[in-house]
């Protein structure tokens, strides 16, 4: 379904369910919350598998958690208990929102407010570019409750909740079968329950999900996007005749396939290691570098292999049912989320100049 679901730009429950059904979205969650805990690779494995097929599910994977992450590490038991589970379960979607108009890779410019107001805390601001936005039943998001660096705190809103809704649902070039949009909070009103560990502790919480499950799931993504151009064409390659011979025994076409192929086995090297870290108890903060370098990389590699498919393919290449103009797309859209290949180095120049 996939080309169908990219024209129409539908979000499709059915599919989520049948994820969550292979224990997918809880793949870093402990089994006492419904996860499946295999670890991070599997998580990479997974989400890269899923985007080889349609990249948009393989972005549904990487932002759910994010709310997920947060709740586990950051939440009271009652918390995890209770909205953990059915995201699992694939009932309920989870969103997490960061990024506000003033940027995403700057989480001090976030100007959404949360002020305490009796036992409640009065949430008046907006977001953008979130995935899962305006289907989230649960929202895990990020408000300003102070000044600097200790004056961000995480919260929790339930769909529905008065004060609280979707604004536009962007339309993005790639990953159409994904929503994402703003969110508006006008004199949202929410119980000091909602609020997610102690006050001051979001740029934390922020910066730790981002990297270990919001940059690591975009290199997934990447790395199935890459393979599928790839798949396809050296399929093309070795199908497509011209002078009498395949296409794949031009040494111009060998170049451009021998350069997919090396560059996605670097990328996949660089991903895999990065989880393999995360799963040998090494935090996000500790590997800033190998986490920015994956995402970086990967994301450069899935658009240099889709440009490079539809040369091969040649004029083929841009119909609709050879899916590489899709591929182009869903790999340019990698390249933003997560933080842009200028901000990846930024963060390699700075842990490598220490």
């Amino acid at each position: 379904k996939a080309l169908e679901l990219d024209e129409k730009g539908e979000f499709p429950r059915e599919i989520i369910r049948k994820i969550a059904d292979l224990g997918l979205i809880g793949i870093v969650i402990p089994t006492e919350y419904g996860g499946s805990p295999m670890g991070h690779l599997a998580r990479m494995i997974s989400i890269e598998e899923i985007s080889r097929a349609c990249a948009s599910f393989g972005l549904f994977l990487q932002a759910t958690p994010l709310g997920l992450w947060t709740l586990l590490h950051f939440g009271t038991g009652e918390q995890k208990e209770k909205y953990i589970p059915p995201v699992v379960r694939g009932e309920k979607i989870m969103c997490m929102a960061v990024t506000e108009a003033s940027g995403g890779s700057d989480p001090l410019s976030i100007m959404t407010k949360a002020r305490v107001r009796d036992d409640e805390y009065v949430i008046n601001g907006s977001k953008c570019f979130i995935t899962n936005g305006s289907v989230a039943d649960i929202c895990v998001f990020i408000a300003r409750t102070g000044e600097g660096s200790n004056g961000l705190s995480t919260f929790i809103v339930e769909k529905g909740t008065e004060g609280f809704e979707a604004g536009q649902r962007e339309k993005h070039a790639g990953l159409r079968a994904m929503e994402v949009s703003e969110l508006i909070f006008k004199d949202c009103r929410i119980p000091k329950a909602n609020l997610v560990g102690k006050e001051g502790d979001g740029l934390k919480a922020s910066l730790a999900t981002i990297s270990e499950i919001g940059r690591t799931g975009c290199t997934g993504v990447a790395l199935g996007v890459a393979e599928a151009s790839y798949e396809a064409a050296l399929k093309f390659a070795k199908e497509r005749t011209l002078y009498g011979k395949p296409i794949a025994e031009l040494q111009a076409v060998q170049f451009m396939l021998a350069d997919m192929a090396m560059e996605i086995e670097a990328a996949k090297w660089l991903a895999y290691y990065t989880a393999w870290l995360l799963d040998s108890g090494k935090s996000g903060k500790e590997i800033q570098k190998e986490i920015a370098m994956a995402k970086a990389y990967s994301s450069e590699v899935a658009r240099r292999t889709a440009v490079k498919a539809i040369q091969i393919h040649g004029a083929y290449g841009t119909l609709p049912e050879f899916h590489i103009m899709r591929y182009l797309r869903d790999a340019l859209e990698t390249i933003a989320a997560g933080g842009t290949s200028e901000i990846m180095r930024v963060i390699i120049g700075r842990e490598i100049t220490k």
